[in-house]
Formats: structure tokens, sequence, C-alpha cells
């Protein structure tokens, strides 16, 4: 399996979410090309909802709170494996049990990105790679839409967009 980093290759996609070649992931943004994303929204059995803080070495948005997991799809890697991975990779979670919910796009820093959002149940534990999380905490959705509102917590500008869908939908 390659490995998670700047080096690693994506596939570049057009506006209908169709490879058209390989970009290294460091160059992404510099080239405005399209590019392909799988998030992963966790809930507990309580209904709340797994926000992980990222850790302030990271190179955007360090120290900002998002989706539970969230992951770039390697070259020719579906979302639902990328999300599968990443689960795995950043929580520690072996085998994990994913649920389509749907897929969206948006721009981000001049570049379309197609998001591919999945769902799971779980409770813990947790094992965090403490490379990308600095810490995770469950919340309710509604706390969470309110934090949002009153902007007493600074979130990813891709997790705003994750969990308007799923508020569109859910909440």
């Amino acid at each position: 399996m390659p490995v998670v980093s700047e080096d690693m290759i994506l596939d570049a996609v057009n506006q209908a979410d169709v490879p058209i070649g390989h970009i290294k992931r460091e160059d992404v943004f510099a080239t405005h090309v399209g590019f392909r994303v799988a998030h992963v929204l966790i809930f507990n059995s309580q209904g709340q909802l797994l926000l992980q803080r990222l850790a302030a070495g990271r190179k955007r948005n360090p120290g900002a709170w998002g989706s539970s997991v969230a992951s770039y799809l390697f070259a020719s890697e579906s979302y639902q494996a990328a999300a599968s991975r990443r689960v795995t990779e950043e929580l520690g979670v072996i085998a994990p049990s994913l649920t389509f919910l749907g897929k969206t796009e948006m721009m981000d820093d001049g570049c379309l990105k197609f998001i591919s959002i999945f769902t799971m149940n779980y409770d813990g534990p947790f094992v965090l790679d403490r490379s990308h999380i600095e810490e995770i905490e469950f919340l309710l959705p509604v706390r969470v839409r309110g934090m949002i509102d009153d902007g007493t917590r600074q979130f990813t500008p891709t997790f705003l967009h994750v969990f308007r869908y799923y508020a569109s939908r859910f909440l």
C-alpha cells in the first residue's frame, strides 16, 4: 500500500469526477486540478458525532476541527476503500463497517473537490494517529450545529460543507 504523504499520487479528475491523469498531492492546489476525498462521520450509541481536531503540525487547517476521518484517494482507489483505510490508519478501527451516505462537491482553493461521505456506528476504543490528530470528541450533532452557528469552534471548510450536507438530510 502506498504511503500517505505529500508525495502520494492521486487521480486528477474532470468536472464529472472522471480520472484524466495522475498528480502528486503536493501539486493539487498549485495546479487547481480536480481531486477526490472521502469523509467518514462516526456516531456512537448515544447518537453523538465523533470530531477530530487536526494536529498543530498539519499543513492545512492546523488545530481546526473536522470530520471523524478524512482521506485523499490514492490513484485508482475507490472512495469506500480510502474511507476504510483511513479509519484504520487514523483511529485504529480494523475492518470498519461503513454505510455510503452520499456524494457532494465543493471548491477548495481553486480546485473542484469531490467528496463521498460515509457513516458508521462505533463507540471505541480508538488508537489515534497523533501525527494527524490532536484530539477527538463526541458531540451531539445539534451541538455541533450550534458551534458552527455561533463560531465558538474553528472547523475545516470541508467539514462545514460535509456537515451541512448531512444536516440537510438528517437534522
